[in-house]
């Protein structure tokens, strides 16, 4: 895999050997960060696979960003393909529910949220609820970007966070949420 964009563009990253990890495909990373400018924002990235999302906002001048990935063979790939970028990340192998209490513990707050559950798990409803349920870990101006497959719909709102867009790239949508 490549980074798309950024002044790391065309970089390799890369994957992790386990068979069942699925990646944003390349047109979908790019689309996102044309329309998030992520300079200078705190970002959180859940289900982080290889970190080829963080990878991304790491070429763009993003601040900081905390990885979430319950897979050590995965926290190895992540640490060996974001060490080319500096110190400027944190990875976190736990799973996703007791990471976000764990940072709100810690009052540590974000303006970008990437969250891409695997497909098909019903891991994409816990991620919803987990966050609507904390949303001290989005800072009151953040957006929330939970990427889903077109068959799993996710609510438009919950008590806390909103649906501001969704759009589709073949059989993957990005779903932008707010408080």
């Amino acid at each position: 895999m490549k980074i798309t964009g950024g002044r790391y563009s065309k970089m390799n990253v890369s994957a992790v050997s386990d068979k069942r990890t699925r990646y944003t495909p390349a047109i979908v990373r790019e689309a996102l960060f044309n329309m998030i400018d992520v300079t200078g924002m705190r970002m959180l990235e859940l289900f982080a696979g290889s970190g080829v999302i963080s990878a991304e906002a790491l070429s763009r001048s993003v601040e900081k960003t905390t990885l979430v990935e319950i897979s050590r063979s995965s926290c190895m790939t992540i640490r060996k393909n974001l060490e080319k970028f500096g110190d400027n990340f944190t990875i976190l192998n736990l799973d996703f529910r007791i990471a976000i209490r764990r940072l709100i513990s810690k009052n540590s707050d974000f303006d970008f949220i990437f969250a891409d559950p695997p497909f098909g798990t019903g891991l994409l409803f816990e991620t919803f609820k987990e966050i609507d349920g904390h949303p001290e870990v989005l800072r009151s101006d953040g957006i929330i970007v939970i990427e889903s497959f077109e068959k799993e719909i996710l609510p438009d709102e919950g008590k806390n966070i909103h649906l501001k867009s969704k759009k589709n790239y073949g059989d993957v949508i990005l779903n932008f949420f707010v408080r």
